[in-house]
């Protein structure tokens, strides 16, 4: 006689008490891979610094730049995008409103995830924006939610973003793809 398989259904109380980087994914815990490389890294600085350079331009003082602090979907699905930028609501100790943008530096480890995995979580959560940075390769991807899905904004190096009625801001992405 077979022994039932026990499959724990995590839920957010349990992910507050784990010691290292985990998301939570229905449930399940998914560790985090290793601290990023240097190229990685180089690549988010920069992809904040231009956020909050342009967000200050456009004087969007209701938007924040939030970098890999997670965001609380539901009591056991909790995701730590890369970079989050929030126009609703105040970012205290965590993200409680879905991001009008996040965006992923992708790396061998995560990039299968970060474009399949993540881009439908990102879609179904009502992210409108989603950036996909792809260092190895020089590549910036943004994508724009219209009409249901996910729609690729023609590749450029400057980009043209509604983040709210009162928000437009213009992003100049060309470093990203120099980033390595």
């Amino acid at each position: 006689m077979a022994v039932p398989k026990y499959n724990p259904h995590y839920k957010l109380s349990d992910y507050r008490q784990w010691a290292g980087s985990w998301e939570l994914w229905d449930g399940v815990a998914v560790a985090m891979t290793p601290s990023p490389f240097g190229i990685h890294q180089k690549a988010l600085t920069r992809l904040a610094q231009i956020m909050l350079n342009a967000l200050e331009s456009a004087g969007c003082n209701d938007c924040e730049v939030a970098v890999e602090l997670d965001w609380i979907i539901a009591e056991d699905m909790v995701v730590r995008p890369d970079l989050s930028l929030c126009c609703e609501g105040d970012i205290d100790h965590f993200i409680e409103q879905p991001p009008t943008l996040v965006a992923e530096v992708l790396s061998a480890g995560t990039e299968h995830k970060d474009r399949t995995a993540k881009r439908s979580l990102y879609a179904a959560e009502g992210v409108r924006f989603y950036i996909m940075i792809d260092t190895d390769h020089g590549t910036v991807s943004v994508l724009e939610w219209i009409d249901g899905e996910y729609r690729a904004i023609p590749t450029a190096s400057v980009y043209r973003l509604t983040l709210t009625e009162s928000c437009i801001v213009t992003l100049d992405l060309g470093p990203l793809a120099s980033s390595n």
